[in-house]
């Protein structure tokens, strides 16, 4: 599931120095695009073309304008009898910037359990992780110091928002959960995308990850190589499919299924 979420992540971003993607990543703002209607999506996961897990998203947006996001899911069918987890997420965003202001995320595997929650500040983000798997660290506060961090909701809804036009590029610091990195897209145009049987009009884009160390540099991601998400070219902008090559191969989400609220 944490992997499914940072597939999620998205930012735009030419090949800068390591100080200066710092101020990159606090500068974009609410794009022209309008913000997404209330909805609910599924999303089916899998490895080499086998599906091997499934996830609900919804979200909807409160009398202040504020959005609330949720992802419930788990492994399914033979993957889960190998590897059992069931996750639960919930996020909160601010607008009109589509700020992040918290969220908690709950994974249950087949003998241990892991909680994290993180309160997103101006300057970054405070995070609290726990598990009772045997030998697990003891729970603690973190802090990241690097502004303009977002979780996966809040990259995902600024990111719609920008006109994304063939060439554009913009960056994003993502806090995805114990970590954080630095999100990278490139729009490479639009054409039909294939999936589930219809042909759907779909805005291409290439996705790059960076992990942001101690220090601010950067360095490759250790299990993310490369990747590409179709997103809907229409009023939803919701991602249609993702598929990322990692050190086991390749990995994949698709849409299976969308309602408007």
């Amino acid at each position: 599931m944490r992997l499914a979420l940072l597939l999620g992540a998205a930012a735009f971003l030419p090949f800068m120095s390591q100080a200066g993607w710092r101020e990159e990543v606090v500068r974009p703002g609410a794009g022209p695009f309008p913000a997404p209607p209330d909805l609910t999506a599924r999303y089916v996961f899998g490895w080499s073309g086998i599906e091997a897990a499934e996830a609900e998203v919804k979200l909807w947006r409160g009398a202040e304008g504020n959005f609330t996001g949720t992802v419930s899911g788990g492994t399914k069918g033979m993957a889960r009898t190998l590897y059992k987890l069931d996750a639960d997420y919930r996020t909160e965003v601010a607008g009109p910037d589509f700020l992040s202001r918290q969220f908690t995320l709950t994974e249950r595997y087949r003998s241990y359990r892991v909680e994290e929650k993180a309160d997103f500040r101006p300057g970054g983000v405070r995070a609290w992780r726990e598990s009772d798997k045997k030998g697990a660290k003891p729970p603690k506060w973190k802090n990241f110091y690097v502004p303009g961090l977002r979780d996966m909701a809040g990259a995902l809804l600024l990111a719609r928002s920008q006109p994304l036009d063939q060439g554009d590029r913009i960056s994003l610091a993502v806090f995805p959960g114990d970590w954080m990195y630095l999100a990278r897209l490139k729009v490479e145009g639009r054409e039909k995308l294939r999936s589930r049987g219809e042909d759907r009009k779909a805005i291409r884009l290439a996705l790059e990850i960076d992990r942001i160390e101690k220090d601010y540099s950067l360095s490759p991601h250790k299990k993310f190589q490369q990747g590409t998400i179709w997103v809907s070219d229409d009023d939803l902008r919701i991602p249609l499919r993702i598929e990322v090559k990692v050190f086991v191969g390749h990995v994949f989400a698709e849409l299976t299924e969308v309602n408007r609220l």
